[in-house]
């Protein structure tokens, strides 16, 4: 009988300890989760930065318009360039908003950030003096020799011009003394203008009839101003052509001749003989 209750005894202690480690193992196997931080540092404001964005606005505008008056030293028919163009900006501010990561959270218009410069036409106006890039219309053209009454040739059929130019017949001395046959010095046909344009200046002619010589109808041609007359005052020009009966060279329509300025250049006197510094 103690044998039989001492067998119970055991069995029921086994029993115990079994159910013991079977719990301790089990809780060894359970895990707890850690729940993450949660933060909203990189949804927040950190940083604040001011974008300026500037936008160009059209193109400046050409515009050609009498002056209010007539510059010292120039002329009511000559015009020149008064006022570069420059063109327009509108510019814009932005409040810029970053998190603590660099990251942008929002860009924003800044209320009444909005600046505007306006674009400048480049202006040209009449009444200017001669300078380069100078234009005007020639109210009338003209043709003349070196025969023309009141020019002064001398027996051997030369004579000077007002730049101090020896012309001929049919031959031009040029800047280093030599003579060379035709109608050009240094390779400009000669002008006759008024004393609105500077001798040496030398000047592009177009929309023309002249031909000869070298010219064609229409086709662009410089010339350099050597020469005055009593009868060319304001935009008239007269052209040299060598011999005033010279029928190589014709003028055609004698109005509407356009002159554009390209340079002003000084009288140079080398060894006796005057020339321009071209």
């Amino acid at each position: 009988m103690k044998k039989y209750k001492l067998a119970i005894v055991l069995l029921a202690m086994v029993s115990i300890i079994s159910g013991c480690s079977i719990n301790a193992e089990a809780a060894q196997e359970i895990t707890y989760p850690t729940l993450n931080d949660i933060t909203s540092s990189d949804e927040e404001p950190y940083r604040f930065e001011i974008e300026t964005v500037v936008e160009e606005l059209d193109e400046p505008e050409v515009i050609e318009r009498s002056g209010s008056e007539v510059v010292s030293g120039g002329a009511s028919w000559l015009y020149a360039k008064t006022q570069d163009g420059a063109r327009g900006t509108k510019e814009t501010k932005y409040k810029k908003t970053f998190n603590i990561l660099g990251e942008l959270l929002s860009r924003v218009e800044i209320p009444n950030s909005e600046a505007v410069t306006d674009t400048k036409p480049t202006l040209y106006e009449s009444g200017q003096r001669a300078q380069r890039g100078a234009y005007f219309t020639s109210e009338k053209i003209t043709r003349y020799g070196a025969n023309c009454n009141g020019c002064g040739v001398g027996a051997d059929g030369r004579g000077s011009t007002s730049a101090g130019i020896l012309v001929g017949d049919n031959e031009v001395r040029q800047r280093d003394g030599s003579w060379k046959t035709g109608v050009t010095y240094e390779g400009y046909y000669i002008l006759a203008t008024s004393s609105s344009i500077p001798l040496c200046s030398v000047v592009e002619i177009s929309n023309h009839k002249i031909s000869g010589a070298g010219v064609q109808p229409g086709v662009p041609f410089k010339a350099i101003v050597l020469d005055r007359g009593g009868a060319i005052q304001g935009s008239k020009l007269d052209l040299f052509v060598g011999h005033e009966n010279n029928p190589q060279m014709s003028i055609g329509s004698m109005r509407g001749v356009k002159v554009e300025i390209l340079s002003l250049n000084s009288r140079t006197r080398t060894n006796g003989t005057w020339g321009c510094g071209i």
